[in-house]
């Protein structure tokens, strides 16, 4: 069962955006509601208890009066009295009417009582004359109710401190509970904003691997995007375009490989009548004769050179990674290579600096001596009369490190990762250099990466060009053919 993939990348990037947010806003909305509720609960409860506070007060207050004015009563027996006592005793219903709607069940055995005393107190003084024994009792238990009535009170302050203790128990609840939900909720959208990240940009990552490969020239990897649809459909014209650049690639190296072998048939022909007119074999021939059978001579000589190139290349370019690997003296391979480049040495009349320590490694030997043999011819070529060709071989944390340094006009710094190309000619200076196929860096290259090693083109000693090549020991991975 395939998993659902959104058809755009924009639907991937609010899904994943809703996902993320999502659970914050919830989260919040939560912590807001939770406080909301404690604020709401400390407000009633407060109020309760204060309410309950004040007219436990006014109760106290209205006793001392009424029991203030029972006393006068019961001395004086004033009828006036009587009535500000009547006045005071209905204070004392309302308060007690109060307290009773506020429903506190702490105080309600204490409510009932001072009810009870206190009724028994305003029969007495309704029933019966000033001076009688039953007044004289009833005003006595004023004492008692005063004292539960102060006792109401203290209760009704304690009940607030608790109320105080249980909002701050309550607060330190919810402050646990909103932590505790930060800290899950928190890792959670980070793990999703990851895996949509990973999901955003794994394709985007995919599409430039590809598209990278496509411009270094390795079309044997299709493109395979994942993810959005747009991102594969976009995937699929990449790897379209893959299998038309291989196309023409192939087509490219039939054209070389075909128009190669075509020019190699006549040339031969013409290099042989020129040599047979060197060697005056038709018979002899004055000066300018031979100048001009020298000339197409050496023509031919530097056209074959050419057309071996490009054959060079279609074969670097196709079969690189099959190498013949054999055990190889690098240093005496390279001495090799420069004996054969003497004659072109002696002509320009180049001082020679070589320095070649002994590295045995594993490698193609005819690949390296063309590798070898590019390198220098490329550095002879660009180098002045007089002028010195510094050669290199070492060996650094088990790599083979070749150096080929000339004293020509150097290599720009712009030109230094487009030299490698096929066909591509950098700048020349004036001195009458003649122009190759711009194939034999780019074959060395081949070359190098077949090896698992690399070319690159360094700061020279001298003014010149310098190109470094590094070649591993060994050839894990590499195909071999023996």
């Amino acid at each position: 069962m395939r998993l659902y993939r959104p058809k755009s990348i924009l639907r991937l990037l609010l899904v994943g955006f809703v996902l993320v947010i999502l659970p914050l806003i919830v989260a919040l909305v939560h912590a807001t509601y939770s406080v909301d509720q404690l604020v709401v609960q400390g407000q009633r409860a407060l109020f309760a208890t204060v309410r309950a506070t004040q007219n436990s007060q006014v109760l106290v207050e209205s006793i001392s009066d009424m029991e203030r004015n029972a006393r006068q009563y019961k001395v004086l027996g004033d009828i006036t009295l009587l009535g500000v006592y009547q006045e005071n005793h209905q204070l004392f219903l309302d308060t007690i009417t109060r307290l009773t709607a506020l429903n506190l069940p702490q105080q309600r055995r204490r409510l009932d009582q001072v009810i009870e005393v206190e009724d028994g107190i305003n029969d007495a003084l309704i029933s019966f004359p000033y001076d009688t024994p039953e007044i004289a009792a009833a005003v006595d238990e004023f004492v008692g109710l005063a004292r539960d009535a102060r006792n109401i009170l203290t209760d009704n302050r304690k009940l607030v401190e608790r109320e105080v203790d249980r909002l701050e128990v309550n607060g330190a609840e919810v402050q646990r509970s909103l932590v505790v939900q930060a800290m899950a909720l928190v890792p959670g959208a980070l793990i999703l904003a990851a895996i949509f990240t990973l999901l955003i940009t794994r394709p985007i990552r995919q599409m430039d691997r590809a598209i990278r490969r496509l411009g270094d020239g390795d079309f044997s990897k299709p493109a395979e995007i994942v993810g959005p649809s747009d991102l594969e459909q976009l995937g699929e014209r990449l790897d379209w375009m893959r299998t038309r650049l291989l196309e023409v690639e192939q087509e490219k190296n039939r054209f070389l490989h075909h128009i190669s072998h075509e020019l190699k048939t006549p040339l031969t022909a013409i290099r042989e009548g020129a040599e047979l007119l060197n060697e005056r074999v038709v018979g002899p021939l004055n000066a300018q004769q031979s100048e001009i059978a020298a000339i197409l001579r050496d023509n031919t000589v530097q056209l074959q050179k050419l057309i071996e190139n490009l054959l060079d290349f279609n074969i670097a370019s196709s079969r690189a990674s099959q190498l013949h690997v054999e055990r190889i003296s690098l240093n005496h391979l390279i001495e090799s290579v420069l004996a054969d480049h003497k004659v072109a040495v002696l002509a320009r009349q180049l001082v020679l600096d070589v320095a070649l320590q002994p590295v045995q490694m594993d490698g193609d030997r005819a690949k390296l001596q063309t590798l070898v043999d590019n390198l220098l011819s490329n550095a002879i070529k660009f180098s002045p009369e007089q002028g010195r060709l510094r050669v290199r071989l070492d060996q650094q944390d088990g790599q083979a490190v070749v150096e080929v340094a000339d004293a020509g006009p150097g290599i720009p710094e712009p030109e230094r990762r487009r030299i490698f190309d096929a066909f591509y000619q950098g700048t020349y200076s004036d001195n009458g250099h003649v122009r190759g196929t711009g194939l034999g860096l780019a074959i060395a290259r081949e070359y190098a990466q077949a090896h698992g090693g690399y070319i690159e083109v360094i700061d020279s000693e001298d003014r010149g060009a310098c190109l470094r090549v590094v070649l591993p020991m060994g050839l894990p991975g590499v195909k071999s053919e023996y």
